[in-house]
This record gives C-alpha cells, sequence and structure tokens, in this order.
C-alpha cells in the first residue's frame, strides 16, 4: 500500500490493514485503547494519554520503542498501580482473571523536518504514520480524541468523525469501526472540500496552496469508485478522504489514502496512483491478507496500474517492465516465493526486491490466472470473493478454491508452481525445422526449459507467414518439448510471448540497457574520478554507498575488472574512451547514460555527467523512480529527457529470410563507378584476403583513380603503423631491394599472406610515388589483448600505437564478431569473448585514426583503403569509426564476381553496379 516511501518503523503493521465490522467481533471482547492527544507546535511535541482496557484471560504486548516518559500504571479500585517489567522498546500485560484498566501516557518529539521517518510535528502540517503510539501485537479497539492546533483540520481512520468547538479548543472525536493494530493521524490547514458517490461522502483535506487541485482529484475519485463497484462491489465506507502530507508518503489507509504534497502536484498521480490506493479500499483494507501471504498487492496492481497503462495501449509494456523489474532485483539465490511476500521491506534495497516479488510478480500472476479461467469467471470470482469475505482475512488457499470452483477447472498446480517456487520459467527455442505438406507448412522446433523441474505452461505464439501472422496457443510440460504448428504459407518468423503475457526470464536481445539492472546487480562498483573532478558527484556517491556499491578510484580499476559486475562511472575516464569512445553529454545538468556493459553479458555499465554537486543533489532522490529508462537528462533538477533504448519484444527466430533485391536502372560501365568514386574521399577495396581476382579489382581502382586524380595515397591493413618508415623509404627509393623492404617492413612477421597478392599494387604506388601508409597495430599488441582477455599487460610503449577512443558498442558490431568468434572459442587458440573484443576494437579504431590522421595531414588526397571485408562494412566497421572523427564521404566497394561491384556510399544509399 506504500507507493512512494517505505516507513521504516513498523511497515509491517502498515501494510495491509484490514477493515473489521463490529457487528463481526460482538461474540468476541477485544482490547480496546482510548486515546488522547494535544501538541505543541513550538516544540513539535506529541503529548499522549490513553485508557486500556484488557478483557479477562488476555495477555497484549506493546510496542514503545521511540516513545519518551512512557508510564502505565493499573486502576484497580481508583487507585494506580504501577506496572512493573517495560524494557525500553515493549511491555507485556499478562492475563487476569478479571477485566483489567490500565492508564498510559507519553511524549513524542520526532525530527523537525520529518525526513527519514513517517512522524511529523510542525505548524505547517502533523502526520502520524510511525511508532506515535503504543503499538499492541493484535488487532484492538480504538477510538482518538485529538485536541487540534488553532486552524487545523484532522483526519484518521473512522466511518464517523466530529469536530467539537469547547471555548477556544477544537477537539476532533472518531472511533475506529473495527478491530486494528494501529490507527494512523493527519491534521494541517487544510481546505476541505466533498462530494457525495452514492451513499460515500468524499473529501480532501489539501493545504491552501494545493486547494484548486480538489475537484479534479474530487472527480478523478469518484470515476475510480464507481468502476470499480461495479467490478467488485459497494464501495466499503461511508466517507473516503484524499489527505496532503508535508512528508513524501503515499499510504492507503481504511477510509483515507495519505499523498505527499510533492506526489500530489504530479500530473499524472490522480490518473495512475490514485486508483491503486482507492483500489486498497476493497483488497487491502475492507478484504485483508491472512498470515499465510499477501495477495492485496499484486492484485491491486493487476486491477488498477496494469489495467490503466492497457487503457492507455501500454499494457505490453507494462508487463514487460514488471518482468524487467523482477529479473533485475531477483536473481537466482532468491529464496522468496510469492506465498512468503508479506510487505514491502523497511529498506530500501530490501524494499525494491520485497515489491519486486509482491507486486510485479504478484500483478502478473493473477494476469496469468485472468488468461487461463478467462475474462468471466476471473471477473465472477472476485465479486464472490469480496462479498463473501468482506470485513474478514483471506488467505491464498480460500483464493485457490473459490477460482477452482467458479472456473470449473483443477488450478492446484497452477497455484501452487506460481506461488510456492522461487524461480520463473526460462525458456529458449532449439532445432528449428520447416517442411512443406500439401502446399501447408509444418514448422517444429524444441522448446526447452532451463529450469530444474519444468513449468506447465501455456504460451502464446505468433508465426509471421507471406500471408500474414497465425496465433496460436502451445502447452508444455516438460523440459525438452517437440512442437509441431501447421500454417498455410512459407513462415518467415517465429515469436514466442510478444505481449509479455507470461513470467519469464528475459532472453539478452530483450533486455534494454535500464538503471533498474545496475540497482538490482550483484556486484556493483562506482569509478571514481580524480579528486579534482569529485565534488559534482558526492551527493550520489553516498547514496550509491548506502545500496551496497563499491567506489574505486579509476586509476585502481584494471581492464580485467570490468569483465564482471556492473558500473557506474563518474565523469571522464580511460575506461569510457576504450569501451564508449566519446560520450556526448549535454555540459549544463545532470546526465544518467546506461549502456550494456561490452566485456559482461547481461551486466551494464552507466556512464554519469554532472555540471555541479547542487545538480546531483537535486535528482539523488528522483533516480529509484526511473529505474526502467536508458538514458536521463535532468537541468535544475527537471526532468529534461528521457529514453529506452529499443530491444527486442518475445523470443524472436527468424525462419525463412525473405530474398532482397536492388533495383538496377541500367549496367553502369566500369569508367562510369570511377566518377562515382571520385565524389569521396575515402574508398574502401575489400578483399578476401587469399582471393587474387580481389586483388586485381583493387589494383584495377587504383590504376583509374590515379589516372583521373593523382592526388592518391593507398592506406594497407597488411602493414601496422611501425612499419611507416620503411614503406616511406621504399617509395620514395631510398630502400631499392624488395626483399630488404620486406625485412624492414616486417612483413612476414606483421602480416603473413603471400607477398605476391600485394607487389603489383605496391609497385605501381612505387612507380608514382603514391604514399602508402600502414593502418594497423603491431600483430604482438592484438594478439595480446586476444589471448589475455584484458588489457592489462600492455606497456606505454604499445598503448601509444593504440587509439585511444574505442567504441565497443557500434548496433551490430558484437553480433557479428561473436558468430567469428564461436568458430574459434574451442580451438586451442580460442580466447574469452572479452579479449576477442576489444582486440578487433583496438585494430578497426587504430586503423581508423590512422586514416583520419592521414586525411587531415594530407588535405588535397584522397584514400584507398585495402582491407579485409569483415573491416570495411559500412554500420560497424572501419567506416563509422571514421565518420565519428571527420565528417567526410566515404564509400565501400566489395567484389560480388568477376563484373560486378557493389557500391556502399558512407553516407548515402547503396547501390548495386554492373
Amino acid at each position: 500500500m506504500s507507493r512512494f516511501t517505505i516507513p521504516r518503523i513498523l511497515f509491517i503493521f502498515l501494510s495491509g490493514w484490514c477493515f473489521f465490522t463490529s457487528s463481526l467481533y460482538a461474540a468476541e471482547i477485544r482490547p480496546s485503547q482510548d486515546i488522547t492527544i494535544s501538541f505543541n507546535l513550538d516544540t513539535g511535541t506529541l503529548y499522549g494519554n490513553s485508557t486500556l482496557y484488557l478483557p479477562p484471560e488476555t495477555t497484549l504486548t506493546f510496542f514503545i520503542n521511540g516513545l519518551a516518559h512512557f508510564n502505565i500504571s493499573r486502576i484497580a479500585s481508583d487507585i494506580n498501580e504501577p506496572v512493573s517489567g517495560t524494557s525500553q522498546d515493549r511491555i507485556t500485560l499478562p492475563a487476569n482473571s478479571a477485566e483489567q484498566k490500565f492508564s498510559l501516557s507519553w511524549q513524542l518529539t520526532p525530527s523537525k523536518n520529518g525526513h527519514g521517518a513517517d512522524n511529523l510535528i510542525t505548524p505547517k502540517g502533523i502526520a502520524l504514520t510511525g511508532l506515535w503510539h503504543p503499538i499492541p501485537d493484535r488487532d484492538i479497539v480504538f477510538s482518538l480524541k485529538a485536541e487540534l492546533p488553532a486552524g487545523f483540520s484532522g483526519i484518521t481512520e473512522a466511518n464517523r468523525l466530529t469536530i467539537q468547538t469547547t471555548g477556544h479548543k477544537r477537539i476532533l472525536k472518531a472511533s475506529a469501526p473495527q478491530p486494528l493494530r494501529s490507527i494512523n493521524f493527519a491534521a494541517g490547514p487544510y481546505r476541505v472540500h466533498s462530494r457525495k458517490v452514492g451513499a460515500t461522502t468524499l473529501y480532501t483535506y489539501f493545504f491552501a496552496e494545493d486547494a484548486k487541485l480538489s475537484r479534479e482529484y474530487l472527480r478523478q475519485a469518484e470515476r475510480y469508485i464507481r468502476y470499480y463497484e461495479q467490478l467488485i462491489g459497494p464501495f466499503p465506507y461511508e466517507r473516503y478522504s484524499l489527505v496532503e502530507n508535508r512528508l513524501p508518503t503515499g499510504y492507503g489507509m481504511p477510509g483515507f489514502t495519505l499523498l505527499g504534497q510533492a506526489v500530489i502536484r504530479l500530473p499524472f498521480i490522480k490518473d495512475t496512483s490514485l486508483g491503486h490506493e482507492i483500489l486498497h479500499s476493497w483488497f487491502g483494507n475492507s478484504l485483508q491478507n491472512d498470515d499465510s501471504g499477501n495477495w492485496c498487492e499484486g492484485l491491486t496492481t493487476s486491477l488498477a496500474d496494469l489495467h490503466f497503462a492497457g487503457k492507455q495501449g501500454r499494457a505490453k509494456w507494462y508487463r514487460k517492465n514488471q518482468i524487467l523489474r523482477y529479473q533485475a532485483l531477483i536473481h537466482k539465490d532468491n529464496l522468496i516465493t510469492l506465498a512468503d511476500f508479506q510487505h514491502g521491506g523497511d529498506s530500501q534495497p530490501m524494499a525494491r526486491k520485497m515489491r519486486a516479488i509482491g507486486y510485479d510478480k504478484g500483478s502478473m500472476f493473477f494476469h496469468m490466472l485472468r488468461r487461463e479461467v478467462g475474462d468471466k469467471a476471473f471477473f465472477k470470482t472476485l465479486k464472490l470473493l469480496y462479498k463473501k469475505y468482506k470485513f474478514t482475512r483471506v488467505g491464498w488457499a480460500e483464493i485457490e478454491t473459490l477460482f477452482s470452483r467458479e472456473a470449473g477447472q483443477d488450478l492446484t498446480r497452477f497455484f501452487g508452481q506460481w506461488l510456492l517456487r522461487n524461480d520463473i520459467p526460462d525458456i529458449s527455442i532449439r532445432n528449428i525445422n520447416i517442411e512443406q505438406d500439401n502446399g501447408s507448412s509444418i514448422v517444429s522446433f524444441t522448446l526447452v526449459q532451463k529450469n530444474k523441474h519444468p513449468y506447465l505452461l501455456k504460451i502464446p505464439i505468433i508465426i509471421e507467414t507471406l500471408n500474414g501472422s497465425s496465433r496460436q496457443i502451445i502447452q508444455v510440460t516438460s523440459q525438452n518439448e517437440k512442437i509441431d504448428l501447421l500454417v498455410d504459407s512459407l513462415p518467415t518468423a517465429l515469436h514466442l510471448d510478444p505481449e509479455y503475457d507470461l513470467m519469464r526470464t528475459l532472453t539478452s536481445k530483450e533486455l534494454p540497457p535500464a538503471w533498474i539492472r545496475f540497482l538490482g546487480a550483484e556486484q556493483k562498483t562506482v569509478v571514481l574520478p580524480g579528486t579534482s573532478a569529485l565534488e559534482p558527484y558526492l551527493p550520489l556517491m553516498a547514496t550509491l554507498e548506502q545500496q551496497g556499491c563499491k567506489l574505486v578510484p579509476a586509476d585502481e580499476i584494471k581492464n580485467s575488472d570490468l569483465n564482471h559486475g556492473s558500473f557506474v562511472f563518474l565523469g571522464e575516464s580511460r575506461h569510457i574512451q576504450g569501451l564508449f569512445a566519446q560520450t556526448e553529454h549535454a555540459p549544463r545538468g545532470f546526465t544518467l547514460d546506461v549502456r550494456n556493459n561490452p566485456l559482461a553479458r547481461g551486466e551494464v555499465m552507466v556512464l554519469v555527467s554532472s555540471e555541479s554537486s547542487q545538480e546531483t543533489s537535486k535528482i539523488v532522490h528522483k533516480l529509484n523512480h526511473y529505474g526502467k529508462y536508458s538514458f536521463l537528462h535532468f537541468l535544475d533538477g527537471k526532468i529534461r529527457e528521457k529514453k529506452i533504448t529499443r530491444a527486442e519484444n518475445g523470443v524472436t527466430t527468424a525462419l525463412i529470410p525473405l530474398p532482397q533485391g536492388i533495383p538496377v536502372k541500367k549496367i553502369t560501365p566500369f569508367e562510369t563507378i570511377i566518377d562515382q568514386l571520385l565524389q569521396s574521399r575515402v574508398i574502401y577495396v575489400g578483399e578476401t584476403h587469399t582471393d587474387f581476382g580481389d586483388h586485381i579489382l583493387q589494383l584495377q581502382v587504383i590504376q583509374a583513380l590515379f589516372a583521373k586524380n593523382p592526388q592518391l595515397m593507398i592506406g594497407m591493413e597488411m602493414f601496422p603503423r611501425s612499419s611507416q618508415q620503411a614503406l616511406d623509404d621504399y617509395i620514395s627509393g631510398k630502400i631499392t631491394d624488395e626483399r630488404e623492404f620486406l625485412r624492414a617492413a616486417n612483413y612476414f612477421s606483421a602480416w603473413g599472406f603471400d607477398y605476391r597478392l600485394y607487389r603489383d599494387i605496391i609497385n605501381f604506388a612505387k612507380k608514382h610515388h603514391l604514399p602508402l601508409k600502414g593502418l594497423n597495430l603491431d600483430k604482438k599488441i592484438v594478439s595480446t589483448v586476444f589471448k589475455e582477455g584484458a588489457t592489462d599487460s600492455l606497456n606505454d610503449q604499445q598503448w601509444e600505437q593504440v587509439a585511444a577512443d574505442r567504441d565497443l558498442t557500434l548496433p551490430g558490431y558484437r553480433q557479428r564478431l561473436e558468430e567469428i568468434h564461436s568458430m574459434h572459442a574451442a580451438s586451442p587458440h580460442g580466447a574469452n569473448f572479452a579479449g576477442f573484443l576489444q582486440a578487433q576494437s583496438m585494430w578497426d579504431e587504430t586503423m581508423a585514426e590512422t586514416i583520419v590522421q592521414n586525411l587531415q595531414e594530407n588535405p588535397e588526397k584522397k584514400m584507398v583503403v585495402i582491407a579485409g571485408t569483415g573491416h570495411v562494412y559500412k554500420d560497424s566497421a572501419i567506416p563509422p569509426r571514421v565518420a565519428r572523427r571527420v565528417p567526410v564521404k566515404q564509400t565501400v566497394l566489395i567484389a560480388s564476381s568477376q563484373t560486378t561491384v557493389w557500391t556502399q556510399e558512407i553516407p548515402g544509399e547503396s547501390t548495386l553496379i554492373t
């Protein structure tokens, strides 16, 4: 029931109150406590007195921790007898054969700003939602008499509430109409407005500065009440109040909801969270969980938050975000089942984990239950549940029995697997096969459950075909289930659970990099900038350290450390340069930028920049509310930009890819191709290293370009930058012997492919004094990183050869390299993927940097780049890395046969020229 803050004291008592009618307990005599309170606003002090009536043969324990000057005495024959056995935090009253009467008194002076607590007593307002009166260990009957400060109105749990004026005093009187564990109280200089809704009167208790919001809140509250009355049954209270609080709360109590001032002012609250709190009047207050577990939060989240998201067309995204939150926060060592969930916890990290189970998994449980039994049976059962058990406690067993009866099916296994297991399904598809059968297609595959024990699942599937989409539901019961699906035409793609109707593990392709993934990571490290750059981040550092993050200076982090866990980088560092190249964050405000950790699958890296500690301190308390986002930018504490990086939806598998064609208006002569290439400053001619035809094409292109524009230089992957002097000496004639040149250039150790493949190109360059430029890194550098899996052992001299700005996250780059790496990982020369990825990026980025340096040093010249086809892809290899450094036009040529050339302009359209 807490939506915005988690009470530090007695949250277990505040989460999920129950509303009982007195008639249900007419036969049972319960303890009762008549409380009287008054206030001194100057000192922020509460003075409390109460009379406690304890029935015969009844033992009662009170929690009193935090209450000052606590006294208790037993009243016997109008003589007060001191009570022994009082400890610092509790007192137990032993049973007696006769009724006992006790007198209690205490004081409370909470922190004046109320931060970190749930009690506040100031001239601007009073809020008592923590331990402010002695709290019994069971439900008892309460009455309250409160002397209100001048100009104040007040509210507590009550169907009827009166305020009497006696002289200069205003006395609030109320009786809780049902036994409760504790009561709450709020008072302030409120402007009170009301609205009649059937048998219920709605009230707003808003401060003067926000009184203008009352009308819309009353209107929305009426809409929620009327809607849920139709869905569930009559509203359970004679009065219901929306109360503003100076503290940042979001609580739902029997008969009123207490919302923080900052919360009330948020424009979306009345359209979202208000409905959640009002729905708790049915589930959570008038009908409460028993000790078997808290089902109310999951049902309320499903019927309120998920329902409202569906009204806006966002139900799929809401469910995906619920699963994302759960997966980020709940790990494989989780021991808490949905049946174990009781309340939201009493600390931020634990509260997030508990809500992921009770709210998110609970909501998904009721969504899946609704799909299992159908809408008609689902909502009929909810009405019966409320009607039958209203004002009592209800457990999972009663819910299962009622749903099974109304749906006409045995739901034992369904409830058992979702309530009693601490894992969730982890599914994948293997062994896909497609066959034709009398004009139709049969799609066969094995659906694998990676869980130790399989679930019984009904999984929605969409098969895309040439004629449209085919939707089906498959039922699986085993760890490896063979599935055969018949479709009318050729299938092109298979989507498993694309609408997120199933509580399951998301695949890596479905996971966007999100802030919640860092918050929930098992190993979290904050990388600190140098001391001179530390000041803007101090407020965030303190918060992250409280949340279990390890703080480490950037110069103490090794590259190999980055292979494990998730990281926050505060400010600039060499690590960011080597992983993401340049980050383009706004110079003003605060930016949080979440990326997938390129060195550790399933982990994230967060790049943070801030203009000042003032900017950081304004947003630190807000960040937990933006867990689903990948990018956030705040200015002066206000959100200016928020984004979620795109990810796949559903477990998607391509089946039969459709062929693609490029329209060719006419066959283009080679001379015309050369004229087009002359429009670019960088022309890449890709090669398969051992294909002689590719090298003939490279020579033809170089000669043709030179004939029309002699201002040409040739960049070659085959030579490292350290060979540049030998290249220069050979072109200038200082070295005349070819063998001497090859030795000086270390060709056979640096490259190794047959030199004769490149001889004609080099001889042409030598004859016409065309500069040859070595683009590559020394082989030893790349080999070291590849084998060791990290860059830690590179020395300063080697680092001087490596491009400092390296981006490992270009779209498609990792996927392409993973395919290559998988072919070699099992070999004796294989290495971990982190090393392979970094080695390749060093290779590509250094060649890109060398190209740009030569272009800048020779502004009148064009460059023909000779490199392997894998290095010249226009989207993920050298070309985009050149474009990141300098805006020049580039073109890629790849020989596809002796008579066709594929040209790719960067940027621009791709054209097939024959």
